[in-house]
């Protein structure tokens, strides 16, 4: 696959301080990318310089094809969703909407119709004529969105866009961007919400004051730190203290018993085929949803 996004050597400082620290990173056209860190690690810096609305001291950097100058043609390529929407909240949010459809230069017919169908995928179709200044902290997200998809991007920049959505808005909207994703769009998706993070991106990178840390897939940061997956089994009673690989146990609801056993599925097998010749009664067995939580702390601790 053709390359979406292409940063080398990328650096960036304030007073003497790398913020982004000689990054070398490659998002392929089609890609649903997480791009994780602690705070400070250089995240939102990448983001605006992407985006043009920082320039880099060093490197090279190419947007679809284009150099990072050509601001205006990349300009009609990315969608942005930044951490800090900075709403207009005296209008509605058609008006809202309206403005940035009209710097796009959208002919009236194609603005109508492309703010009715973006309202409806954010699922803001009833409050099109609300004033944003009435939104709750979730409806800004989802108009945020909306705005950040006004010229039907091919790449999408997406800062914790979830945050303050209920489960129900979360799910809403993993689900948009996944039908987003599926019809080509790129998606680099920065977030603190690692478990979803975790369902959702085919490739993470992990940066760490300003350097890129890790990459790849899921399994591949797995076998680069040497950290095998973990399993969560839960039984109906209270097991031996010397199953190997238990690393946790916590008592849930009912007297029910939550193990987490590191080592792989292989050792997760065997605990349960112990389990089971005990007499204990198995309720659940499934991947451990924090392993990239374990991962994300094991790459960025100093």
């Amino acid at each position: 696959m053709p390359a979406a996004i292409t940063l080398r050597n990328v650096c960036k400082s304030y007073d003497g301080k790398p913020a982004v620290d000689h990054l070398n990173l490659t998002i392929k056209s089609g890609e649903f990318f997480g791009f994780l860190g602690p705070n400070g690690a250089g995240k939102t810096t990448t983001l605006r310089i992407l985006t043009g609305i920082l320039r880099p001291d060093a490197g090279e950097i190419t947007i679809d094809s284009l150099g990072i100058n050509q601001r205006q043609a990349i300009a009609r390529r990315i969608g942005l969703m930044p951490e800090s929407r900075g709403f207009y909240e005296w209008m509605t949010a058609e008006e809202y909407l309206q403005l940035f459809a009209s710097l796009y230069n959208l002919p009236p017919v194609r603005r109508r119709l492309t703010i009715d169908d973006l309202l409806q995928q954010v699922s803001l179709s009833d409050h099109r004529h609300q004033r944003v200044s009435t939104f709750s902290r979730g409806m800004k997200q989802r108009l945020g969105l909306a705005r950040a998809m006004v010229n039907k991007p091919t790449i999408l920049l997406l800062d914790e866009p979830t945050l303050g959505l209920d489960p129900q808005g979360q799910a809403d909207i993993h689900t948009l961007l996944l039908e987003l994703n599926r019809a080509g769009v790129t998606i680099l998706y920065s977030s603190h919400l690692l478990a979803e993070v975790a369902s959702l991106c085919t490739r993470i990178a992990i940066l760490h004051h300003g350097k890129l840390v890790s990459e790849g897939s899921l399994d591949e940061l797995r076998h680069q730190t040497q950290t095998a997956e973990r399993y969560l089994i839960t039984v109906t009673s209270s097991p031996p203290t010397d199953l190997p690989g238990v690393i946790r146990r916590t008592t849930i609801a009912n007297s029910n018993t939550e193990l987490v056993v590191g080592g792989g599925l292989k050792l997760a097998n065997s605990v349960v085929a112990l389990l089971q010749s005990k007499g204990h009664s198995l309720l659940d067995f499934r991947a451990d949803g924090d392993s990239l939580t374990n991962l994300f702390l094991t790459l960025t601790k100093d």
